[in-house]
């Protein structure tokens, strides 16, 4: 009977002991439920989630304050309401843009992160220099670039300069960096062809079908070139790319002749271009003068 009791007691005590656990494994669930949710409150409702610094990495062809502009935050934004997919897409529509990507980091930072598509060139346009980008697009809107920044490319069409990009944006990047200019001079006799000059003082002229296929050769050709012992040319000259791939002094008959026939196709197309233009302003002209006459007689 007592060992009975005994063992009764036992029972009880340990659903007591276990209720008591359920109790406080309940009590605690329930005051940290109510502790979260309190400081999700207070995060969501007080000024720690207002948006505090906003980082943008360093851009070349879109400035740090139009970039604010177009992000268009105000000092009672939210960092969580932020719509991030608009605002990716308000600054991908600019031009140069290629890539953008919004990150929101605890408790109220905000990083963007800009890709710029490449400058392969640039364009003078008579008070600066615009870029040529990687896609083709020459960036009108921006003439502060540094000539130095890539090749000035000059005379060539929209047809001919895209292929000129994309020739570019296959070649070696230290070949591209090596040139200075690129010019398109062509003739009756080589209707492609283009002439580059050099940062280390050699001019290749090539055929924009298939410069793209020779260019990597450059290197090894120049290498060949003789130079004295301060690494100046000896005797600069010409790479012929369009043929085959061969070095051509200046001093020779055949370079001179080469060099002869693109000073006047240049000459040629200026007086064109000049004769162009001028005849575009001759029409203005009459146009306007057309318009004061009929305006005239409307008056009187």
């Amino acid at each position: 009977m007592a060992e009975s009791n005994v063992v009764k007691s036992t029972s009880f005590n340990g659903r007591t002991k276990n209720r008591r656990n359920r109790y406080r494994l309940q009590l605690g669930i329930f005051l940290a439920v109510v502790v979260l949710v309190t400081l999700i409150l207070l995060y969501m409702f007080t000024s720690i989630s207002y948006v505090g610094k906003v980082t943008i990495n360093k851009t070349q062809l879109i400035t740090e304050s139009k970039v604010k502009q177009i992000l268009n935050l105000s000092p009672k934004d939210r960092i969580y309401s932020l719509p991030v997919s608009k605002m990716e897409q308000n600054l991908k529509m600019q031009d140069g843009v290629k890539k953008v990507e919004i990150h929101r980091h605890f408790p109220n930072k905000l990083s963007v992160d800009i890709t710029e598509y490449a400058i392969v060139g640039v364009v003078a346009d008579g008070s600066g220099f615009n870029p040529l980008l990687e896609n083709g697009q020459v960036l009108k809107s921006i003439n502060n670039i540094d000539s130095s920044t890539a090749p000035v490319v000059s005379d060539f069409g929209r047809k001919e300069r895209q292929q000129l990009v994309t020739i570019l944006n296959k070649t070696n990047p230290a070949i591209v960096n090596a040139i200075s200019e690129i010019n398109f001079v062509p003739n009756q006799e080589a209707s492609r062809r283009v002439q580059l000059f050099m940062n280390d003082g050699l001019e290749v002229i090539g055929d924009l079908r298939t410069l793209g296929d020779k260019l990597d050769y450059y290197p090894g050709m120049a290498k060949n070139v003789p130079r004295d012992q301060n690494g100046n040319l000896v005797k600069p000259g010409i790479i012929d790319l369009e043929v085959g791939a061969v070095f051509i002094p200046y001093e020779s008959q055949k370079a001179e002749t080469r060099r002869l026939e693109m000073e006047s196709e240049v000459a040629a197309r200026k007086k064109r271009e000049d004769q162009k233009l001028e005849q575009s302003i001759n029409e203005l002209k009459k146009q306007l003068d057309a318009i004061r006459t009929k305006s005239k007689k409307a008056s009187s």
